[in-house]
């Protein structure tokens, strides 16, 4: 009996509505389409295609993983940011929409022959959105710890004709970088243990989300060594939690006390990034 059902042929229609009480529709279809290596359009153009039983298979296999809290983006290995589009994988975090006011914020503080750098930049979404709308001159320099991650960026600055304009630099924060920036822009782990709870982030990179009890281990050790690397006029832009408003305000007047501190909101009207500026 099991055989028959699992050798049944079925459209994508029926698969599709087999399972809509475990996922959400149009998941279930960003899934098929993954199966079938299709575009979305085909899916919806194609409802009756019958589907072989090595289809059938890839799908469930697809469908199990997001069950288990692996998330579309890392199932499909891409994330549209800012409107490009970025290949992820599990060494990477995923690029979330609020991180977009990073690139946005910095933008509109550019001007020519800036030297701008990123922080742990993981897919390189940041840096590379920021190179690719940046109608200014410059130079930038992004860094990560993890080798993986950096290969990913790579990967993505070359997809993106940006292969040339950015430096990619293996090693802890600032580690064996010399030169003195105009903008840094950084979106380090600010989690706490508590947080890395959430189903929504388990399957993502530990080294990319957690930071000590308090979240804010990477941005302490960041601020303390930042002040030697900034030009005259300098420009941050941190992501934060929206809870850690206070702690890193503290950690931001030790460092830089003549510097001038606020607060942006994200989509949701949460704070989401401190702009550090002078």
């Amino acid at each position: 009996m099991a055989s028959s059902q699992s050798s049944k042929i079925m459209s994508i229609k029926e698969l599709v509505s087999k399972y809509k009480n475990k996922l959400d529709i149009n998941e279930l279809e960003q899934l098929m389409a993954l199966a079938l290596h299709k575009n979305i359009a085909y899916i919806y153009k194609n409802p009756d295609k019958l589907l072989s039983r090595s289809n059938i298979l890839t799908f469930k296999k697809l469908l199990n993983k997001r069950l288990a809290d692996y998330s579309l983006a890392y199932l499909k290995k891409n994330k549209e940011f800012y409107n490009l589009n970025f290949i992820v994988s599990k060494h990477t975090l995923i690029p979330r929409p609020d991180s977009e006011l990073l690139v946005t914020e910095a933008l509109k503080n550019t001007s020519n022959n800036q030297n701008i750098i990123d922080i742990g930049t993981g897919s390189g979404a940041l840096i590379l959105s920021l190179a690719k709308n940046n109608k200014h001159t410059a130079n930038y320099v992004a860094t990560d710890i993890s080798t993986k991650a950096l290969n990913i960026a790579k990967t993505n600055a070359r997809k993106l004709k940006l292969k040339n304009k950015v430096k990619f630099i293996k090693t802890n924060l600032l580690n064996s970088i010399n030169n003195k920036f105009d903008i840094v822009i950084a979106n380090l782990p600010y989690l706490t243990p508590e947080q890395m709870k959430e189903a929504s982030i388990k399957k993502e990179p530990s080294t990319a989300l957690l930071s000590g009890k308090d979240g804010l281990d990477h941005y302490k050790k960041l601020l303390k060594r930042l002040p030697k690397y900034l030009n005259k006029k300098y420009l941050i832009l941190l992501e934060i939690d929206p809870q850690q408003k206070e702690s890193i305000k503290k950690e931001i007047i030790n460092n830089l006390p003549q510097a001038k501190i606020e607060f942006l909101k994200d989509l949701a009207n949460n704070i989401r990034v401190v702009k550090i500026s002078n």
